[in-house]
């Protein structure tokens, strides 16, 4: 009998991850583990599925019969509840146990839920194809909208009600849109999109209550009292890791830790995607990314070390990561890391640029329209490049 490698999660990371393990080790026994109803497929592609510019089918990656062929046993629809370091398995929520010799856990995470919502039944949360589905059709029922959330989800639940043709406010607690890498220069072109495309953009709001009749939401108020009349609601206002499987090291905020090499407390057990906080030798600290190419990167740099032979054979997962919303015809990339010492430029009206740094090392950028050189910024990130005229930069010039 082979090793035995079992994976929680068949997102990304676990899928790409259990892929690896195969080409590494044809032996080996592997078993992959979720609770949703059918194997992998893109999330990032969901936006454009709830949106209707895009048929379920093509949100597809893998079918059952994907894993048959590679000899990889996936269970769908499968809770598992518990991980026992000391016996080395794991047990699901029907009671089986299975045994591994290295465990990978990639189960992500959930939707924080708002405070107000008490269950109400046209208030909805996006992650699973499930509820794309669900908010797919109240888009295309709906009159009127409110969508909170100012982040890279949210701006896709705003696009979806908006292009099914509902009046959907948008309501941002900050200044601007994303406000953890943009400014209010940068991100009032995103703004000017979004409106284009019949988004009522409000900023520097609060929602705190809803009112509700038989069940369902009819307004949203802010804190100042302001009220947003609706059909629905959608919101996305972060995730909380599913993490309480395992009892290894975690943040305070249940984000488990991994070293350089996907590795968690226990030497037997990795972690991987967008809810495991790492040490990059990138950046030289611990962080968090989410992207899909992220957390794709992220399962197969995990799979290789668990599959690896010796600890020579591990190397250190050293992406750098790429988020990127197309809902518009200027694109919006950003790269790397967002909480150095920034330095921006609006070019126009469609075109944006901000650079950051660390100790004059270039560690980040956000795009707007002008996004030439986004593989060459990846490497002068990745080779840690040091700038003295960071203005310099931001000339297209020096693109060209």
């Amino acid at each position: 009998m082979g090793e035995k490698y079992v994976i929680i999660g068949e997102g990304i990371a676990g899928a790409t991850a259990a892929e690896e393990i195969r080409e590494k080790n044809e032996e080996a026994e592997i078993h992959v583990f979720t609770d949703e109803n059918e194997p992998l497929y893109n999330r990032i592609m969901l936006k454009n599925y709830m949106k209707g510019s895009l048929p379920k089918q093509y949100t597809k990656v893998h079918d059952e019969n994907w894993y048959e062929s590679r000899d990889i046993e996936l269970s769908l629809q499968t809770r598992v509840t518990d991980v026992d370091r000391e016996r080395k398995t794991i047990e699901t929520e029907e009671g089986e146990a299975f045994e591994y010799d290295t465990l990978l856990v990639a189960a992500g995470g959930s939707p924080r839920g708002f405070p107000a919502d008490e269950g109400y039944s046209n208030v909805h949360y996006m992650w699973s194809i499930e509820k794309a589905e669900a908010i797919k059709k109240a888009a295309e029922e709906s009159e009127e909208a409110v969508v909170i959330g100012g982040g890279l989800l949210g701006i896709d639940l705003a696009v979806a009600f908006a292009e099914n043709g509902a009046d959907t406010h948008y309501l941002i607690r900050g200044s601007n849109w994303w406000s953890r890498g943009l400014d209010e220069e940068g991100a009032g072109i995103i703004h000017d999109k979004l409106e284009d495309l019949g988004v009522n953009v409000v900023t520097d709001i609060e929602a705190s209550e809803f009112v509700a009749e038989d069940g369902e939401v009819t307004k949203v108020v802010s804190e100042g009292g302001e009220e947003f009349s609706c059909d629905d609601v959608a919101i996305a206002i972060g995730q909380t890791p599913n993490s309480e499987i395992v009892d290894v090291e975690k943040t305070d905020g249940g984000l488990i830790q991994v070293d350089e090499y996907l590795r968690t407390s226990d030497e037997d057990i990795y972690a991987a995607g967008n809810m495991v906080e790492y040490y990059s030798p990138v950046f030289e600290e611990r962080t968090v990314k989410g992207s899909w190419d992220h957390s794709d990167a992220m399962g197969e740099r995990a799979g290789r070390n668990m599959a690896a032979k010796s600890s020579e054979e591990r190397k250190a997962f050293d992406y750098v990561n790429t988020y990127g919303v197309g809902h518009f015809t200027t694109q919006f990339l950003a790269i790397g890391d967002w909480t150095g010492e920034p330095v921006s430029k609006k070019y126009d009206e469609n075109h944006y640029r901000r650079l950051y740094f660390k100790d004059d090392r270039i560690v980040g950028a956000v795009m707007i329209g002008f996004t030439r050189g986004q593989e060459r910024l990846k490497d002068m990130i990745k080779d840690r490049e040091e700038f003295d005229n960071r203005e310099a930069l931001l000339e297209k010039s020096y693109w060209e």
